[in-house]
């Protein structure tokens, strides 16, 4: 059985953990790459297409999503083809996209 203290610890503790990804999701242009991404990958420029940003904007949200540990890159030729780092991210994507009808 779980006490309340050992319950809000674990609470504490998830939210720790939590607190960094949902900041680097919590800006509408890495959160758009982050959704573009689920079940696919894509190159910067594939991007840069897609969010209307340039190049240097794509990489440099690239990076907060990186460093947050959500997107992974895999050299492909010259380029960098980016990827959510983890295959559970997508249910994440889903369970996002059945929010806007709350």
């Amino acid at each position: 059985m779980t006490t309340d203290a050992q319950m809000a610890k674990l609470c504490r503790d998830l939210a720790q953990t939590w607190a960094p990804i949902l900041q680097a999701l919590a800006h509408p242009e890495r959160l758009l790459i982050a959704l573009w991404l689920a079940n696919t990958s894509s190159t910067v420029r594939e991007l840069e297409t897609v969010t209307g940003l340039s190049q240097s904007l794509v990489s440099y949200h690239l990076k907060a999503l990186r460093e947050a540990g959500l997107v992974r890159a895999t050299p492909v030729g010259r380029a960098n083809c980016y990827a959510l780092a983890n295959p559970d991210l997508n249910k994440l994507a889903d369970l996002l996209g059945t929010l806007t009808n709350v």
